[in-house]
């Protein structure tokens, strides 16, 4: 963090006339209050995932068309603020495995959602920060979200493994395990730009985790 953004984040602290307690979430937010953060989160959604962690509050806050003091209104530091992001992405993960729910094709529906997943997760700058340091795989700070997103998956693979499209021994902990254990691998290796060869592992990792009965069809 620059001296200026520090000086601003001491200032954004302090209570400021004629203003909400931005931090304070008992109240709701007032209709502009609630513009500045849904602008401050998409804006960090996309800066984030191009240019990583790295990168500095005030470029977000261009892109938001906002004051770095608000951004520290409602987020105290970069990793609130990331936090938030993260916690948006499960919402909206959450909301597409649940729309998947009925899907005509249960494994189609769940394949299309890991893949997904997996694609997002190569091409995010943030997710690859986040994996280095651990903070993707951290304790969220809002546990109800993560349950929701949790539940929302594992009903998505359950619905997959009674239609046999995909294996029965496994759940959502072995899920999350591939996909990570993918990501981080091929940040590690420096094949972080490897798109082809990126695919061929998810296209593999698609296959160990089909019915056996399933796979045999596709062949």
């Amino acid at each position: 963090m620059t001296e200026k953004e520090q000086s601003l984040n001491q200032t954004a602290d302090s209570p400021q006339p004629n203003e909400d307690n931005f931090g304070d979430h008992s109240k709701p937010l007032r209709a502009d209050a609630k513009q500045n953060r849904e602008q401050i989160l998409k804006a960090a959604q996309k800066i984030f995932a191009e240019k990583g962690l790295s990168i500095p509050i005030s470029e977000i806050a261009n892109q938001a068309g906002v004051g770095i003091g608000t951004i520290y209104r409602h987020f105290p530091t970069k990793e609130a603020l990331f936090e938030a992001v993260n916690i948006s992405y499960k919402q909206r993960l959450t909301s597409e495995a649940k729309s998947l729910m009925n899907h005509v094709d249960p494994g189609k529906a769940f394949f299309d959602l890991f893949s997904r997943v997996l694609d997002e997760g190569f091409t995010n700058r943030a997710w690859k920060d986040a994996f280095k340091s651990g903070a993707l795989i951290s304790e969220t700070a809002n546990s109800d979200v993560l349950q929701d997103f949790q539940s929302a998956i594992a009903n998505l693979l359950t619905r997959a493994q009674q239609a046999k499209a995909v294996r029965e021994d496994i759940d959502v902990q072995d899920l999350s395990t591939l996909l990570f254990s993918l990501l981080l691998a091929l940040e590690q290796q420096g094949s972080a730009s490897d798109i082809d060869r990126f695919h061929r592992l998810v296209s593999i990792a698609i296959d160990g985790l089909r019915c056996k009965d399933a796979f045999n069809k596709l062949k």
